[in-house]
């Protein structure tokens, strides 16, 4: 993957997590992804990273529980298979 597309999908993540931070202090429901790019690629990879946080990487970022290391590291391996699947 590109540099832009890496970006991409890290922005994605981020902005899930503070949408989820803002529901938890606020109940302001979490909306879809919202549109972050006219490229197709660049949008389908914010997408990926947006719907890739799961409910632990929540309460991580929630700092509501600690979750042993190895789960970051099944993630990544989930997405590398995501990019290269047949």
């Amino acid at each position: 993957m590109g540099k832009n597309w890496d970006y991409s999908k890290a922005k994605g993540r981020e902005m899930r997590l503070n949408a989820e931070l803002r529901f938890y202090h606020t109940g302001e429901p979490v909306p879809q992804p919202p549109f972050f790019s006219h490229c197709g690629t660049m949008q389908s990879c914010f997408v990926n990273g947006w719907n890739s946080v799961t409910q632990c990487d929540i309460r991580i970022h929630l700092d509501q529980s600690i979750v042993p290391t190895g789960t970051d590291k099944l993630s990544k391996l989930r997405s590398l298979r995501q990019w290269h699947s047949l």
